[in-house]
């Protein structure tokens, strides 16, 4: 039987962990279970937040913290607890600047009790009321001035993720601009595409990659695994010494040229990342790792 005692494998959630339409393949979670009894160690690293995480933490087996906000913060659960927090240097005047220059976008704090969304947009309201995820809308007046990560969406047309991931080349143009422009603005921010119709903005020195190694470390695992699907895994598949990508991943992940493709994320990922890793270590290929 396969030891993978010296490995923690951390996947991206969204498309990775999940199928397009957010459920769980039931491969993935036996094969998570059967990493685990093997003596792995897998957690979920994702820009999910606390809240928008929290209805999916029972239903999937986990076994070390939980990498959340893009790295931003690791979180437990059972108590409560933040860990190696990373604080955005800037307050209400990105808030405004954000509110100012992108009208047209739809601008969230996401805390740890909660999401507080910027405007009022009933549309938004119900997706999070479906999605179970704790929310208020505020004006900029009414949000946190300090956080861990904001969000940029297009707009709110269903209940699901999904509605994010697709949408017209001008809209993704849109969005590139977007991204290119506040970093311009704002050097000492990173603005990531979560989707096509998703920006997540979070300091510069915080990210998935960062996270994942050093919660290798701590735990003592020689080898870091990591699995995702877009540029918001960027950093986490570089970092990685093996890395891998469902095969319909955004093609911008296949260009990264660090990723060993398994199958889509609809047939269970996460699944075909660990019968990639039995073979290796059958192979005698992570030997070189």
């Amino acid at each position: 039987m396969t030891d993978f005692s010296d490995m923690l494998l951390v996947s991206d959630f969204d498309r990775t962990l999940t199928a397009p339409d957010s459920s769980i393949p039931a491969a993935n979670l036996e094969a998570i279970r059967a990493f685990m009894e093997r003596g792995g160690l897998f957690t979920v690293g994702t820009g999910r937040s606390v809240p928008m995480f929290r209805p999916y933490r029972d239903r999937i087996p986990t076994n070390a913290p939980l990498i959340l906000y893009n790295g931003a913060a690791a979180y437990d659960y059972d108590t409560g607890t933040l860990s190696g927090t990373v604080w955005m240097p800037t307050g209400r005047d990105l808030l405004e600047y954000l509110t100012r220059e992108f009208p047209e976008l739809w601008l969230e704090v996401q805390g740890v009790d909660a999401h507080y969304l910027i405007g009022e947009d009933p549309a938004r309201e119900a997706f999070y009321r479906a999605q179970g995820v704790a929310c208020k809308t505020v004006d900029l007046d009414g949000a946190p001035e300090r956080y861990h990560k904001l969000a940029l969406f297009g707009k709110f047309r269903t209940l699901t993720v999904g509605q994010f991931y697709t949408g017209t080349p001008e809209e993704d143009a849109r969005f590139t601009d977007c991204c290119a422009r506040i970093m311009a603005d704002w050097p000492m921010l990173r603005a990531d595409r979560a989707a096509m119709k998703i920006i997540d903005l979070q300091a510069r020195e915080s990210s998935k990659g960062s996270a994942a190694r050093a919660l290798a470390r701590r735990l003592g695992r020689r080898t870091l695994v990591c699995a995702g699907d877009a540029m918001n895994d960027a950093s986490m598949l570089l970092e990685a010494d093996l890395a891998f990508a469902p095969a319909d991943c955004d093609p911008a992940v296949k260009e990264l040229g660090c990723c060993r493709l398994v199958r889509p994320c609809a047939e269970g990922s996460i699944a075909g990342v660990v019968e990639a890793l039995e073979q290796l270590k059958s192979s005698g290929c992570l030997q070189k790792v």
